[in-house]
This record gives C-alpha cells, sequence and structure tokens, in this order.
C-alpha cells in the first residue's frame, strides 16, 4: 500500500510539488522534499511536505525512502547526481528510482548495475540522457525498469495549462509587466 510509503522527492519545486500533493493528498505516502534552499520553500510546497530539508540530509532520508523521485534541473553541476555513489548504493532493497526531471542527471550505467544487482527493486524512467532511447540501450533490457516516452506532464489539462501560461506571459509583455517562470542563467534553470 502506497499510504504507509516515504516518497522522497529530490528536487522540491514547482513539478516536485505536483508530486507531493498527489502522493500526500491522493494516497497519504509521507512526502520528504529535499531542496536546494529549503527556507525559500512556499507555504504551499510547506503544506504539501510532511518535511523540507536541504541537500546535505539526502544521506540520511535515501535509506528511509521507498521511491525516490529526481526532478533536478538539467544543470551541469546535477549531471549524472544518481549514481551508485551518490544515491543507488544508499537506497533500501525494496526502494524505487524514478527520474521525471533530466535525463542528464542519471548515470544511466550505474542504474543498469543497480537493477541487475537489485541493489534496489526497480526503477521508473520518463527522461533519458539521449531521446528517443537508442533500441541498444541496456536499459531496454531490464526487467525491473518502466520506460516512458518522456510524457510524464502529459494530462488532461496540459494544453489548457501550456496556452494560459502563454497568454498570460504575452499579455505581462505588452504590458511591461515581468515574465513568469524565467530561468536563471547561472543556475541553468
Amino acid at each position: 500500500m502506497v499510504g504507509d510509503k516515504t516518497m522522497l522527492i529530490v528536487g522540491y519545486g514547482d513539478i516536485g510539488l505536483a508530486c507531493a500533493k498527489v502522493a500526500k493528498f491522493g494516497y497519504g505516502t509521507k512526502v520528504v522534499g529535499l531542496k536546494r534552499r529549503p527556507e525559500l520553500a512556499s507555504d504551499e510546497a510547506k503544506s504539501c511536505a510532511d518535511v523540507i530539508v536541504g541537500l546535505d540530509q539526502l544521506d540520511t532520508w535515501l535509506p528511509q525512502a521507498d521511491y525516490v523521485v529526481g526532478i533536478l534541473p538539467g544543470s551541469a553541476d546535477n549531471n549524472d547526481f544518481f549514481n551508485s555513489t551518490n544515491v543507488f548504493n544508499k537506497m533500501k532493497p525494496s526502494g524505487i528510482f524514478m527520474n521525471i526531471g533530466r535525463g542528464t542527471c542519471v548515470d544511466e550505467k550505474d542504474l543498469v548495475k543497480a537493477l541487475k544487482a537489485k541493489t534496489i527493486a526497480g526503477a521508473v524512467l520518463d527522461v533519458y540522457k539521449v531521446e528517443p532511447l537508442d533500441k541498444s540501450n541496456d536499459l531496454w533490457k531490464q526487467p525491473n525498469l518502466l520506460l516512458y516516452p518522456h510524457c510524464a506532464d502529459l494530462d488532461n489539462d496540459y494544453f489548457s495549462r501550456s496556452w494560459h501560461f502563454f497568454e498570460e506571459n504575452l499579455n505581462n509583455y505588452f504590458e511591461g509587466k515581468p515574465l513568469t517562470n524565467l530561468t536563471d542563467k547561472q543556475l541553468g534553470y
């Protein structure tokens, strides 16, 4: 049962918040949000997580998490963040790793090794280092891995939300107001 499980969301931003809402309020899952700057978490983010911690708490929560959800941005300092040394070897053997952030954040060879050795019970990937995923990639051969075609954000409201966001920014632009959801060029997201 999902309700008695713990989900560690690594990258507790807007997408992490959306995942937390579903996990916590839909299934009763304990949610731990891991955020680069936890002190900047919004009131809504705080209400959807049981606890929000900084990157320095990763090692504390990995062995406790039943689900580790990667939602890190594709910045240079996150390349291969999810690897055997940092993550897979510290997870519980029954743990499931999921990545819906950026494919560059996962060391795919380390993930294959962890799946083969049953260091972790399984994984779910929606994004890959190279898309589309090459037919010869060892990820295809793992029976304890679910592969999705970069579609985790596609729900019934996806296009409506996208057009609303575009319309809001277009109006802001013409009215001389600041645009929303801007990328910080130094951080890369």
